[in-house]
């Protein structure tokens, strides 16, 4: 379908940036405002109204003037040829000129209707024609065409006769053809050779599961897990999209789709696969092995599908749909360096198509009967843009608690927040607290955007006590925002309406224990000094009690198909390490010490209840070897006990869930090795004696310079293998 004109007919003709506006500023300014219109009266016709404009000819000094038409003496005396101009039929002209020969644009052209063009070098001709004489020749107007003005199609055919000679020159010979589905440069990406995109294509095409369980998954995943994104891609037309891709067949033929597509499929699949409960994954046919191994290979699949179908140079926003679902599956499999290189491709891929600059439209809000079909298509469009802008840059704001730096500015992007719409008809609700998922985005964003003014203001600060002030003031400002800046629809304070959706409970639970986390993101950069400074307890009660929230909101029965998050965990890990740390410089004497060593326990017995995530695996790794020194310091064995050398754990370079998912990877990567299946909880306990010497993990806090807090560039390279949640 043809692109919709929208620069007016009176600017086209005077070759003049139009605005796009009915009426357009130009004509307005010119007094024509009467006459702006996209539409041409009579017709488009090329021949007048893409004929650049020209003084008349009565006024031109060149045309007074009469032109050469007989052979030249040149200075040296050598007689110089003029070539008359050749005419040519349609079918010897260039590729993009056969169309116009056989009136495909104007329909002002017969068929066999010729053509002025200039030579090429087979059309010289062996024989120049005799010339008469002529005694009026001016030497200023010599060699200019006798055409009476240059039009665009001189210019190209002049274009093409000077790349046929290039070729010539080279030794290699053009053809003018169409590319066509068999046209290798047309159809296979850079990088990759027909045969191994045949292998590509094949594998993808064998990992696709039935086709009810594809629509299962599809399901669940709009239901109960795109919120968590803030709802990146349009539920029901990704469903119609389904449907028409499968038509009357039973399987889906991946080679006759968009490859940007297919990748958005599979990674919805990975993202629903690994995230669903045990008993709904089993209804679906996956037992509790199956559902580690699919997940990966699924996001495998998911960045072949990329390649194949060429992200990196053309652009999509599927592309980027399909990285941000990843987000929720790559972390929980212990597969995130890759991830990491996509979600910064993601960022370049949506600046090139302008998300970023998707700011206020006047049809935004307005309800269907104000829009046709496709201003309300528009419409959606636009605001999917901004939800996937607004996502990415939360994410990359997000991170800077873990690199330490943030690459999106503020200030270099004019996109809007997305607006609060009803998700099957796309209509705005009311702003009396229903839900929506860019409630929970655009919540996300304010608190994203704290936190990179804490990291900017923290730079700024010259010495320690300002530091210190600096924490102290964006906690407040962090417990202000969560109070008073969160939607009614995530607020525990107002009651639930049994009519919302599910995920609207489990959501308002993790932004509970995520507002908790974040002070302990603030804090953290004080939390070693704090054991030893009597100016710092502050902090070390803030990190304390935000943890002990933490567990008390994870540690919560789950609904039937409330789906899991590594994040959730690496909160869980994070809170756990909190109070191990604060064990470690207590007393036997010391009245929490009962209590905090019975709140570690707790927090690994939650953990435990994920067995298919590498974050919740290496955190019960981590904290039992943690929960072991610390009973070895408060309970030392006897003489007569010998301990053998247990092994490592993989302790994080420090407790932001960054660190932790990084280190779960790396974990993750070398017991993969062996085999695929998750480590049963058996393996977990005490008996799998993962004690190690704690000396080195004591004086973790003070290596930690305080711009970065626990999050610091002497890590760089392990934190740069992973971009942080959207809820870090």
């Amino acid at each position: 379908m043809p692109k919709h004109r929208q620069t007016c007919t009176r600017c086209s003709m005077r070759r003049q940036r139009c605005d796009r506006k009915t009426p357009c500023s130009r004509c307005i300014q010119n007094k024509e405002a009467h006459l702006c219109t996209t539409e041409w009266v009579n017709g488009y016709d090329p021949a007048v109204h893409r004929k650049y404009p020209r003084k008349s000819e009565h006024t031109s000094p060149q045309h007074q003037l009469p032109l050469p038409t007989g052979p030249l003496r040149s200075l040296n005396g050598s007689t110089q040829a003029s070539y008359a101009p050749i005419s040519v039929s349609g079918k010897e002209l260039p590729m993009h000129f056969r169309a116009q020969a056989n009136g495909g644009v104007s329909g002002h052209h017969s068929s066999d209707a010729s053509f002025t063009t200039s030579p090429s070098l087979k059309d010289t001709p062996n024989q120049q024609e005799p010339l008469p004489n002529t005694g009026n020749i001016d030497f200023i107007t010599f060699g200019r065409s006798d055409f009476p003005d240059i039009s665009i199609g001189t210019l190209l055919s002049d274009r093409d006769a000077y790349a046929h000679h290039r070729a010539l020159m080279n030794g290699n010979s053009i053809q003018a053809r169409e590319k066509g589905p068999n046209d290798i440069s047309s159809t296979i990406p850079s990088g990759i050779s027909p045969a191994a995109r045949a292998v590509e294509v094949f594998h993808n095409q064998s990992l696709l599961p039935t086709k009810e369980q594809i629509f299962n998954m599809v399901d669940y995943h709009e239901r109960n897990m795109l919120y968590w994104s803030g709802g990146v891609y349009h539920g029901p037309s990704f469903r119609r999209s389904l449907v028409e891709a499968y038509g009357q067949a039973e399987e889906l033929q991946l080679a006759g789709l968009d490859w940007k597509w297919a990748a958005l499929l599979f990674s919805i699949l990975s993202s629903s696969v690994i995230g669903s409960p045990e008993q709904t994954s089993a209804a679906w046919g996956f037992s509790g092995n199956d559902k580690v191994r699919l997940a990966r290979q699924f996001a495998t699949a998911t960045i072949s599908c990329l390649h194949l179908g060429d992200y990196a140079s053309k652009f999509h926003i599927n592309s980027v749909q399909a990285v941000l679902n990843l987000h929720a599956s790559e972390h929980l499999v212990g597969s995130t360096k890759e991830w990491a290189v996509c979600q910064s491709a993601s960022v370049v891929i949506a600046r090139g198509l302008g998300l970023h600059r998707l700011a206020a439209h006047p049809d935004d809000g307005k309800v269907d009967a104000e829009l046709t079909a496709g201003q309300k298509a528009a419409m959606v469009q636009r605001e999917i843009g901004r939800r996937v802008w607004w996502a990415l840059a939360a994410q990359d704001w997000l991170c800077s608690t873990s690199l330490g730096m943030y690459t999106i500015q503020r200030k270099h992007f004019s996109a809007a927040q997305p607006g609060y719409y009803d998700e099957e008809t796309f209509s705005p609700v009311p702003d009396d607290g229903t839900p929506t998922f860019p409630h929970v985005g655009n919540y996300l964003s304010e608190v994203a955007y704290l936190l990179i003014n804490y990291h900017d203001d923290m730079l700024d600060a010259s010495d320690i006590e300002t530091k210190y002030n600096v924490v102290l003031r964006y906690d407040a400002r962090m417990r202000s925002l969560c109070e008073e800046k969160k939607p009614k629809c995530l607020d525990p304070r107002f009651p639930f309406n049994p009519d919302w959706p599910r995920w609207v409970a489990w959501a308002r639970r993790l932004h509970q224990a995520s507002c908790s986390h974040k002070i302990i993101m603030i804090h953290q950069s004080f939390l070693g000094r704090s054991f030893r400074d009597p100016k710092y307890t502050y902090s070390r009660w803030a990190c304390a009690t935000g943890a002990k929230i933490i567990i008390e909101q994870m540690d919560r029965e789950r609904e039937e198909e409330e789906p899991q998050w590594w994040v959730e965990q690496a909160f869980i890990v994070t809170a756990g390490i909190c109070l191990a740390l604060d064990l470690f410089h207590r007393t036997e004497k010391d009245p929490e010490v009962r209590e905090h060593q019975l709140w570690v326990t707790r927090t690994i017995r939650v953990l435990e209840r994920y067995p298919t995530s590498s974050v919740a695996t290496h955190g019960v790794r981590l904290l039992t070897s943690l929960i072991t020194e610390i009973n070895k310091k408060f309970d030392p064995p006897q003489d007569n006990q010998t301990q053998d050398p247990p092994p490592d754990p993989g302790f994080p370079d420090n407790i932001a869930p960054a660190s932790i998912a990084s280190a779960a990877a790396d974990a993750t990567q070398v017991q993969s090795q062996g085999s695929d299946e998750p480590l049963g909880p058996e393996s977990w306990g005490p008996t799998a004696n993962l004690d190690v010497d704690m000396n080195g993990f004591e004086t973790l806090m003070d290596t930690m310079p305080l711009e970065a807090g626990l999050d610091n560039n002497m890590f760089f390279e392990s934190m740069l293998s992973l971009a942080n949640s959207q809820f870090m």
